[in-house]
Formats: C-alpha cells, sequence, structure tokens
C-alpha cells in the first residue's frame, strides 16, 4: 500500500511542524514507512485542498486521505491494531486527547512565543510574510516575543514541573513505554530545537534527554 506524508517545508530540510514530526514518530513506532514525503510551504493551500485542510500534516495512505495529526494518530492506530499500540487501550487514547488538547491550548502557543522570530530564517520570504500575517495579530511584533523571551523563561521552565516529574517517575508520560502522549509533546520540543537555537531545556533536565530519546536523537 502506498503511504504519502505532507508536511512543512523548509529551506533547509528541517522539520518546522511539531504536528508533522507527531506523526512521523507514530509511523515510526507502529513500523510503518512512506514511499514519499510532500513538502509544502506555508502558503501552498492549493496543495493539501485534495483533503479538505488549510494545514499539514496530510496523510495519504492507499485510497484514505487524513488530514490532522490526532485524526491521522486514530486512523493508523485502528488500520493497523495488529502493530506496537499508539494508545494501549482506551484509557490510554482519553490520556492521549487530552495532551493533544492541551498541547494545542497552551504547549504549542508557549513555544511559539519564543521561536517564532528565529523560526523566519528558515523559510522562504514568502512564508515569513505568512507567518507574520496570521501570528502577530496574536502575539504582537515578532521582535518583541524576542526582547522578552529571557525574563519568561524560568515561569515557563517551572510550568513544565508537572511533566518532568511525570517522567522521571514512569519513564514516559504514557508509562514505562512510551506512547501517543509522549510523541505529541516531543515534538513541540523537536519544533523548538529544529527552528531556534534558543535553549528551551538545560541538558540536565530530565525532559531534555527523554524528549531526544523520544524523538530518536542523541542526548
Amino acid at each position: 500500500m502506498s503511504r504519502t506524508l505532507y508536511d512543512l517545508k523548509s529551506l533547509d530540510g528541517r522539520r518546522l511542524s511539531p504536528f508533522g514530526q507527531r506523526v512521523h514518530l507514530a509511523l515510526r513506532h507502529k513500523d510503518l514507512g512512506l514511499d514519499k514525503v510532500e513538502l509544502v510551504r506555508f502558503v501552498d493551500k492549493d496543495a493539501i485542498a485534495f483533503a479538505k485542510s488549510q494545514s499539514v500534516p496530510v496523510l495519504v495512505d492507499g485510497d484514505k486521505v487524513v488530514a490532522d495529526s490526532w485524526r491521522i494518530a486514530n486512523h493508523l492506530e485502528d488500520t493497523y491494531s495488529d502493530r506496537p499500540s499508539l494508545f494501549g487501550g482506551e484509557a490510554g487514547r482519553a490520556l492521549a486527547r487530552y495532551f493533544n488538547n492541551w498541547c494545542g491550548i497552551w504547549l504549542t502557543a508557549e513555544i511559539a512565543s519564543f521561536i517564532l522570530f528565529d523560526m523566519l530564517q528558515h523559510l522562504d520570504e514568502e512564508d515569513r510574510a505568512y507567518i507574520r500575517r496570521t501570528r502577530e495579530p496574536r502575539f504582537g511584533p515578532l521582535e518583541s516575543l524576542n526582547e522578552t523571551r529571557e525574563a519568561r523563561l524560568p515561569s515557563f521552565r517551572k510550568t513544565l514541573d508537572p511533566l518532568r516529574l511525570t517522567v522521571k517517575q514512569n519513564g514516559n508520560l504514557h508509562g514505562a513505554e512510551a506512547g501517543m502522549a509522549d510523541f505529541m509533546v516531543a515534538a513541540a520540543f523537536h519544533w523548538a530545537e529544529q527552528s531556534s537555537a534558543f535553549a528551551l531545556l538545560t541538558s540536565d533536565d530530565p525532559l531534555y534527554s527523554w524528549s531526544k530519546r523520544i524523538n530518536g536523537q542523541s542526548p
């Protein structure tokens, strides 16, 4: 069965979509490969219009088209139930839904406030203009975010204490084995690392080594 993922394009091959990274991690966990990755820019809405979506990721799995990382995760779990589970049952699916909501409401926006200005350097001119046009009404001038990020960082790190404690106690958010809850949160930190040299986590933070491990990187 042919499998294609539509993901975000950067100037230099970086994975700049936390939602696309979630799908890469889910596919790896399921031991499912991709035949092709189609990279599209923020402004390339026509390229994914067939999926009735305005944003990546979009997965074409045989004759099935699935947009949105949460829907893709559920599709992979339900379609390939004979492969390693992303959720470990309905309780794990509910836990993952919580983290999907938490990331969508809080974590992604918080991380964006630290890295959006730096991310511009990895995008072409049209996408840079798109980011400013769509994000600055919410966040204000991106340059101003950079000016305040050092002062905001300690509070952000402190807010991560529940994650930090859970990882220390369980090894992962999902439990002894990593699951979709881990992939969603770790993907957000991978996005930050790919987009900016600004360090959200210190190297001695348990979340730092955990995120590296989940994303398949060396600490």
